[in-house]
């Protein structure tokens, strides 16, 4: 089950709910200040059972979630699940591993966006924007 802190998200009406899936503390810390400083509300997990946890209770408008997870499940895997539950949220998949494999593969399971870590702020409003507002919607 999901700590407080975990749960905790901006108070503010924000620009939309966040979700990051990361086992690298530090790094989802940071994401975390950088896009609550948007005005976003994030939660955050460390693994895949608490990312789904979460998931349970609460509807959130992007999943930004690492590819490799040390809990023998990975990214893809809950990428997997919530299209095969039809659970069409945008997913952005962060990897330290830019293999032309993984990407192919992460796109076609159904990520909207697949970034290399490390990524640049610009880069991942870009993919925020991007999965919040697409400059094609599909009909």
């Amino acid at each position: 089950m999901p700590d407080q802190a975990t749960k905790d998200a901006s108070s503010s009406a924000g620009k939309g709910r966040i979700l990051i899936v990361d086992d690298d503390r530090f790094f989802t810390k940071v994401l975390r200040i950088i896009l609550t400083g948007e005005n976003f509300q994030v939660s955050s997990a460390v693994s895949l059972a608490e990312a789904r946890a979460l998931l349970r209770e609460t509807r959130f408008d992007i999943i930004i979630s690492d590819l490799r997870m040390p809990d023998g499940d990975d990214g893809l895997s809950l990428l997997e699940q919530l299209r095969a539950e039809g659970n069409p949220v945008p997913f952005i998949m962060l990897t330290g591993y830019g293999e032309v494999s993984n990407y192919m593969v992460a796109m076609n399971a159904g990520a909207t966006e697949y970034l290399n870590k490390p990524v640049r702020s610009e880069e991942l409003f870009a993919a925020i924007e991007n999965c919040l507002h697409p400059a094609n919607p599909k009909p």
